[in-house]
């Protein structure tokens, strides 16, 4: 793939992407980082500071199996509020660079940099969306995400591209990726309720923890579910392939894109995962074909910026850096994938030289989510208290009791606790003893400093409740409920 080579080829195509493609690709990024940092904005204290859920010095004495060493990050350089908020307005402002497209190559270094110390932070809260952003970010340093759509496209000292289309090691990492991202979730779903009886996605909905309204309503229809669990498994397989096929590129894209934004959309409708769905949708946005663009041309005045480039021709364009890095680190990413469905990462607090890699290359993924099995129990989770009397108290809801309370009432009322959600699901996932204890040390400190002597808790735990789920079309005359005490804190002295 060197530079200044145009010759048109099948397999070219198969790697190139849009030029229009990766501005919108650009631009939906910086969207999602600029949302991320204003909803985590409002709980700066509680994650990122010493006075949080998880001071600097837990993750100084605590390895965590996934995500970014903590030494790279910024913010552990200091465990105070206004550093923090200091680091969140400069990813805020790279942000808004990267969105704009102004000194692009740099608004994505930093971004990508400050995401890898955010996570690094917190690993804790994080989701496959922030795992793929953070990919994706890297991946975009060896790309021309610039060069249409963007402040730096106007100006005189830009790179003229004869042709939206290009093709370099970076155009072929991104693509690679998202092929990546799907074989790895389908490959590792072996249990008979994926490739048996396909109830898989009943299960999956009924567990509570991630079901949303219309989740609920499709509860109803168990054999809809089978065929969405059929077409989920035939989707993750058949996409990777359907994107290196070398012959009809452009129109197998675009049916791609509409199979896989209607595939997430549904997710995001039925479940809450994050933005993992919104993500998704916005790194199948740089797989926009020319055909689409030419399109979108037809009705768009002529002279629209960065529509009247050659959309048919293809440029190899020069990858930064040296020529052997993007080619060594795809099959690195590849490796490491296969290493983690042997041997799932939480299963071992060792890093093996692939994991060290990972972690700081910010590649560090595992996509297999529901997998190999899935749970067949309903699923709460939550942080209690317990006073000197001996009565219970819901430390984010204390309105609430999730013994008794349904769970799609609590859905609706908890919008406190969804913030936090996650990180509680993190430490029911990885259930790392220090982690769990400085948070219940937090959440004990600060319900006792806000309520009157009388009213305070002189321990706190992590409880988990398990409902045993029925079959499809049966019930349960007496389910099995089994409540389980995940983690409890107690202060070697109370007043």
């Amino acid at each position: 793939m060197e530079a200044g080579s145009s010759r048109k080829n099948h397999l070219g195509e198969t790697f190139a992407l849009d030029l229009r493609s990766l501005a919108i690709f650009r631009m939906g990024m910086a969207l999602i980082i600029l949302y991320e940092l204003f909803r985590r904005s409002f709980e700066i204290s509680f994650f990122y500071t010493d006075q949080g859920a998880t001071p600097r010095e837990v993750l100084w004495n605590s390895p965590f199996p996934m995500g970014i060493v903590w030494w790279l990050s910024p913010h552990m350089i200091s465990g105070s509020f206004a550093w923090q908020v200091f680091l969140f307005i400069l990813s805020a402002l790279a942000g808004i660079a990267l969105l704009l497209g102004y000194q692009t190559r740099w608004a994505v270094a930093i971004s990508w940099f400050l995401l890898m110390g955010s996570h690094a932070r917190q690993p804790m809260i994080l989701q496959g969306n922030d795992v793929l952003l953070r990919c994706a970010l890297f991946w975009s340093l060896f790309v021309p995400l610039g060069a249409r759509f963007s402040l730096d496209s106007l100006s005189k000292a830009t790179t003229i591209y004869k042709s939206n289309q290009v093709l370099s090691w970076g155009t072929a990492a991104i693509i690679i990726q998202l092929c990546i991202l799907y074989f790895n979730a389908a490959i590792p779903k072996i249990s008979y309720e994926w490739r048996g009886d396909f109830n898989a996605l009943y299960y999956v909905i009924s567990m509570d923890y991630f079901t949303k309204p219309l989740g609920y309503w499709i509860l109803q229809y168990p054999e809809i579910l089978k065929l969405l669990t059929k077409g989920t498994l035939l989707l993750e397989i058949a996409v990777p392939f359907l994107l290196l096929m070398p012959l009809g590129n452009s129109l197998l894209r675009l049916i791609c894109f509409a199979m896989m934004a209607g595939f997430h959309i549904g997710i995001y409708l039925c479940m809450d995962v994050g933005l993992f769905s919104i993500m998704c949708l916005v790194y199948w946005l740089v797989l926009l074909p020319g055909l689409f663009w030419d399109k979108v041309r037809s009705i768009l005045p002529s002279r629209f910026p960065g529509t009247e480039t050659d959309s048919n021709s293809l440029d190899v364009i020069a990858t930064p850096g040296p020529k052997w890095l993007i080619p060594c680190l795809i099959i690195f990413v590849i490796i490491m994938n296969y290493q983690r469905y042997l041997n799932p990462p939480m299963a071992t607090d060792e890093a093996t030289i692939v994991d060290t890699i990972g972690r700081i290359t910010g590649l560090d993924q595992y996509w297999a989510m529901f997998s190999p099995g899935v749970l067949k129990d309903g699923l709460k989770i939550w942080a209690e208290g317990t006073k000197e009397d001996g009565s219970k108290v819901n430390l984010f809801n204390p309105g609430l009791d999730n013994r008794n309370t349904d769970r799609r009432i609590i859905w609706t009322n908890e919008d406190s606790y969804a913030r936090k959600r996650f990180l509680i699901w993190g430490l029911y996932e990885f259930p790392r003893d220090p982690f769990s204890r400085a948070f219940l040390k937090m959440m004990l400190e600060k319900w006792n400093q806000s309520h009157e002597v009388n009213d305070r808790i002189i321990s706190a735990r992590i409880i988990s409740l398990k409902t045993q789920t029925p079959a499809p079309y049966q019930t349960l005359e007496a389910p099995v409920i089994i409540e389980k005490i995940l983690f409890e804190y107690i202060p070697e002295t109370t007043n």
